[in-house]
């Protein structure tokens, strides 16, 4: 049993002054669990009933630990937010909100250096009780028949909105990796050593970023193009630790781990659990999203990103997705690409080409395999052992615009498409100046249909000038994907 608030703070005063304004500028909560503890270690220490004196130097110790900026604000532990009158304008507002952040982390770690758990903390359950209760007594709009909407159910609803959102992107960007590029998925966990459990949070992230920052500069060094979606997630404790869905080509995957536990090694002997093969990608991506969105968006919202994606692809992804096809940020690609990626959006069997055809990889050599549309793991097939792809052809009528599909004529319709393709096998077999390179499968895949199309020229410099047809003045032009009319110019 510790002492009373006021036989510490007198004794406090006399053994160190500015321990005992530190102790008052705590929430009357936490000073009763700083005291519980401080007397619990000194009483292990002195091995006997402790004295104020025994308490106050325990007390002296803790305090230690704090970081400055925790230490600087510890008066921000007992502030709720909940004072409207002082804060009428918007500007004033706002202060409100980002006070009400400042406070949480604060509280966060207080919680962290005096070891309570977050469900016992009745001082942040008593703040989210009344930001909740405040939102729910908000009247936002009132519909025609009656029904009053409270800010409380709009929040809901943005909130679902974005973790739909979220689940969507993630989904096509593990389609688009395993189905198109045939490349493995993996989840990885990656944590702390045991030092950073008893630091601030703040001081946590930052290490744990740094060291996934170095991860991924050794992806770059290596030419290692990696997809996928990190996350933050809190231990018990709320030590910060990653949980990470990465699809790496199954070539890479050996040099991968030891770039990963180079940097975290403290992992490398449970390696089994921290870098796991995904067998249930949809299981394994509910599970990174359990939380997303849901209790702090410190940290579920703002901690969530995608791995591989082009800059600022989220501001992209939502004029996509509300059909504004004009916008700026959709410069570059064609209304075709755009409609096409629409419809197929949805589509289970094909969901995996959407993002492909919207170039939304931040490596060009991924976006270079939607422009050939080569499969990647066959890249050295012919004409004649391609999968007919669909293919868009618009057509005006009256201004009226149809879409219509229009199937690829094979090498089997075109002899001549054929001989292309000997060429071209040729070309391959012979290498001829070093054009494959093959330190990356994507590079590859690429450097062959430059080969290809290499071999289409050679055809048809070979082949005599294009005679005028017998039944009109058109010229007929065959071209290496099909054959094409156009009038003499």
């Amino acid at each position: 049993m510790s002492f009373s608030d006021e036989t510490l703070v007198s004794a406090l005063r006399e053994h160190n002054r500015e321990t005992a304004r530190s102790f008052q500028k705590l929430h009357p909560f936490y000073r009763g669990r700083l005291a519980d503890l401080a007397y619990s270690r000194a009483e292990e220490v002195v091995c006997a009933r402790p004295d104020p004196l025994d308490v106050c130097k325990e007390i002296t110790r803790i305090f230690s630990r704090f970081d400055l900026a925790t230490e600087n604000a510890l008066e921000m532990s007992s502030y709720m937010g909940t004072q409207p009158k002082r804060y009428s304008s918007r500007s004033m507002k706002q202060e409100r909100t980002n006070l009400s952040a400042k406070s949480s982390k604060i509280r966060k770690n207080i919680r962290r250096y005096l070891n309570i758990p977050p469900a016992e903390d009745i001082v942040e359950e008593e703040f989210i009780s009344r930001k909740i209760g405040k939102k729910k007594s908000h009247i936002v709009l009132e519909t025609k028949a009656g029904r009053k909407i409270t800010a409380y159910e709009i929040s809901e609803y943005k909130k679902s909105i974005r973790r739909q959102k979220f689940f969507l992107i993630s989904n096509l960007v593990i389609r688009s990796a395993i189905d198109i590029l045939s490349y493995k998925g993996f989840f990885i966990t990656l944590t702390l050593p045991r030092k950073f459990h008893v630091s601030s949070y703040e001081t946590a992230k930052k290490e744990l970023l740094s060291r996934w920052g170095k991860i991924t500069k050794g992806f770059r060094d290596q030419g290692i193009v990696v997809l996928g979606m990190k996350k933050i997630h809190l231990h018990q404790d709320e030590t910060p630790h990653l949980h990470i869905i990465l699809c790496i080509h199954p070539d890479h995957e050996q040099v991968v781990r030891e770039i990963v536990f180079k940097h975290f090694v403290n992992d490398k002997c449970r390696e089994e659990e921290s870098f796991k093969v995904i067998d249930d990608h949809e299981a394994t991506l509910a599970y990174l999203l359990r939380d997303f969105c849901r209790d702090d968006d410190n940290v579920t919202y703002c901690d969530f990103r995608f791995l591989g994606l082009r800059k600022g692809f989220l501001g992209f992804w939502d004029e996509f997705y509300k059909g504004n096809f004009d916008s700026p940020k959709l410069s570059g690609l064609s209304h075709e690409d755009l409609s096409k990626a629409k419809r197929i959006l949805w589509d289970k069997k094909r969901r995996g080409d959407a993002l492909f055809l919207l170039r939304a990889f931040r490596d060009e050599s991924v976006n270079e395999v939607s422009k050939w549309h080569i499969n990647s793991e066959h890249p050295d097939l012919t004409d004649a052992e391609e999968r007919s792809e669909l293919s868009e052809c618009q057509t005006r009528n009256d201004r009226c615009h149809s879409l219509a599909h229009k199937r690829r004529r094979t090498s089997f319709v075109n002899p001549e498409k054929w001989q292309i393709s000997k060429v071209f096998r040729n070309l391959v077999e012979g290498n001829q100046e070093g054009a494959i390179h093959t330190f990356s499968h994507l590079r590859e895949c690429v450097d062959r249909r430059f080969l290809r199309t290499r071999a289409e020229l050679a055809l048809c410099r070979a082949r005599p000038p294009p005679k005028p047809s017998d039944t009109n003045d058109r010229f007929r032009i065959i071209s290496g994907e099909r054959e094409v009319l156009r009038r003499p110019v």
